[in-house]
């Protein structure tokens, strides 16, 4: 899957209609469309962003047009290749990527956010607020450490990760949360599939089988994008 190409907009301050128009483009290009509302709720969640990442360090991007095309663009990517009824956990979601942006688009899907920063945490619970979303839920913690006692019995679809943590640690902490035949997407960079084989024994012993990879061209950058799905078998 390859979206099309589009040239970089050169001016990094942005103002909300040049904001709707990139985010415009870039979803499009990759097959998403976007309400009205959607587009309201993404600069209403640039502009808490960048306000609360004056306080808590939330990203290292500060620029309208950096945050719109590495972080909302880029957690857009996966959507074509996630069904619209399944439940989704979103695995060390610090500022919110990807599962936030998915949710905008995705206003009917189940999403929990699982981040183990309180102030991470409370900063996705004031946008879920701000922006009025439902069906999504924030929970604080370490993933494996533990059982959540609010996810008993709980079991996801899809769990998305965007480079968190050690794979082999990874897999363990989300077994418990997927059924047979459930998936844990992970978003890599180009090297991304090679570091994955490189541990399917591992990956196998687990009880998790490789899908073919998925790779595509990030909107606006030439910037590949690679989702690798592991499907949990026992």
């Amino acid at each position: 899957m390859n979206p099309q190409r589009v040239k970089t907009p050169i001016n990094q301050n942005i103002n909300p209609e040049e904001g709707k128009s990139l985010l415009a483009q870039g979803a499009g290009s990759l097959g998403v469309s976007l309400s009205p509302l959607q587009f309201k709720q993404f600069w209403d969640y640039l502009v808490l962003l960048q306000k609360w990442n004056q306080k808590i360090n939330l990203t290292a991007l500060h620029s309208p047009k950096e945050i719109i095309l590495k972080h909302f663009l880029d957690s857009l990517s996966p959507l074509p290749c996630i069904p619209e009824d399944v439940r989704i956990m979103d695995l060390g979601s610090g500022a919110g990527f990807p599962g936030l942006p998915i949710k905008i688009c995705r206003p009917h899907q189940s999403v929990t956010l699982i981040e183990a920063s309180s102030k991470k945490a409370s900063f996705l619970k004031e946008v879920i607020r701000q922006l009025n979303l439902k069906k999504i839920q924030v929970l604080e913690g370490f993933l494996g450490k533990e059982p959540f006692p609010q996810l008993q019995d709980s079991q996801f679809d899809i769990i998305t990760t965007r480079a968190v943590g050690k794979l082999k640690d990874l897999i363990s902490a989300v077994s418990l949360y997927l059924p047979q035949g459930g998936k844990l997407m992970l978003m890599k960079g180009p090297q991304g599939h090679k570091e994955v084989m490189d541990l399917e024994v591992v990956i196998n012993k687990k009880g998790f089988q490789i899908a073919p990879p998925v790779h595509l061209t990030l909107p606006f950058l030439n910037q590949e994008r690679v989702l690798i799905f592991l499907t949990k078998w026992t």
